[in-house]
């Protein structure tokens, strides 16, 4: 595995790319210390010489417990101050974590904190529900029946006779045949054997390992490790296979088909009558034979209009109940913003 020459800057002149072995800075000979960062630049040198992979090997350096100075890894001893290696700091080793941040007494924090969310969400929830309420609340008035509007509308239709035609078991109420005859409705696949066959497929085989570099290793003391990993290596193969392949054969299906006629009633038009007064009335519409009423639809409103002016819309669910009202009328009624509530049906007296 190849080793390379890593690289530090400065913190103190800020020189870059110092050599990652050197003890101290080549600008201003500040040291470079146990938390300075080394890192691989792209161009790294490699170690080829014995001596010098040899300290690449000698282990990461560390930091004196005693007067803090860097040591390199074969140190038994501080160059320092001569104390011994035990209790210094690796410089693989994670920093030591900070000192814990005083507790608060049990449950006073999360009691301030969840108090205060408390609060909060309720102040939140009193204006919402407060604006609510403001916008929905209902007010009682004296509303005025200032106009009335009735529309009706007829679907007209008509029976008329068509010719189809249709499968036995699949055929409409009240047709009239015309005629019939045997033909085929569908096909069957039905298998009647098998045959072989040749096949080509694809496989993947192994054939080998390859060294592939997959990152680098910081070792703690200027230097920097390739790191490898063997991965297989794959062919792609062709190969043949015999298979079975089912044969079929389509198989016709007969059934009776028949033409007939049929009468149905169509839409044919939408008659459509409306008025601004209390008297409401169908379209003109004359059946026969051939011709019915249809659907039916019918919706009643009554305009009423306030002391200041605003209208407002009601629309009774029942003719009977449009009817109770009269023009020129004053009823008690609850509104809000969205319009009409109720409407009273005791008049209130002038």
């Amino acid at each position: 595995m190849a080793i390379r020459e890593g690289a530090w800057d400065c913190p103190m002149c800020g020189r870059a790319r110092n050599r990652g072995p050197d003890k101290h800075c080549g600008g201003c000979g500040a040291p470079r210390g146990a938390d300075v960062r080394m890192y691989l630049p792209d161009d790294a040198r490699e170690v080829v010489d014995e001596a010098e992979v040899t300290k690449a090997k000698a282990g990461p350096d560390w930091t004196c417990a005693f007067c803090g100075g860097d040591n390199p890894g074969a140190n038994a001893f501080c160059s320092g101050c001569g104390a011994g290696a035990d209790g210094g700091r690796s410089r693989l080793a994670p920093p030591p974590a900070p000192p814990a941040a005083p507790v608060p007494a049990a449950g006073t924090t999360g009691r301030k904190v969840a108090k205060g969310c408390l609060i909060a969400a309720a102040a939140f929830v009193l204006v919402a529900v407060a604006g609510l309420y403001w916008f929905c609340r209902p007010r009682s008035t004296v509303l005025v029946a200032d106009g009335f509007r009735w529309e009706r509308s007829i679907q007209t239709q008509q029976l008329r006779t068509f010719t189809e035609q249709g499968w036995e078991g699949e055929l409409p109420q009240g047709i009239r045949v015309l005629r019939q005859e045997r033909a085929v409705h569908h096909k069957e696949k039905i298998q009647t054997g098998t045959r072989e066959r040749e096949e080509t497929y694809t496989e993947e085989v192994k054939t080998g390992t390859e060294r592939v570099k997959v990152g680098t290793r910081d070792m703690g003391n200027g230097y920097f490790e390739d790191v490898y990993e063997d991965r297989p290596v794959y062919e792609s193969v062709t190969r043949t296979r015999t298979v079975q392949e089912p044969i079929y054969k389509e198989q016709p299906v007969y059934k009776t088909r028949y033409t007939f006629t049929v009468d149905r009633w169509v839409d044919v038009k939408l008659l459509e009558a409306a008025g601004d007064n209390q008297r409401p009335m169908w379209p003109a519409f004359a059946t026969g034979a051939k011709d019915r009423a249809g659907t039916r639809i019918e919706k009643y409103t009554i305009r009423f209009r306030d002391s200041g002016g605003r209208t407002y819309t009601y629309e009774p669910k029942t003719e009977a109940e449009w009817r109770s009202f009269r023009p020129g009328g004053r009823y008690n009624a609850d509104v809000n913003y969205g319009g009409i509530l109720r409407v009273r049906k005791a008049e209130k007296s002038p």
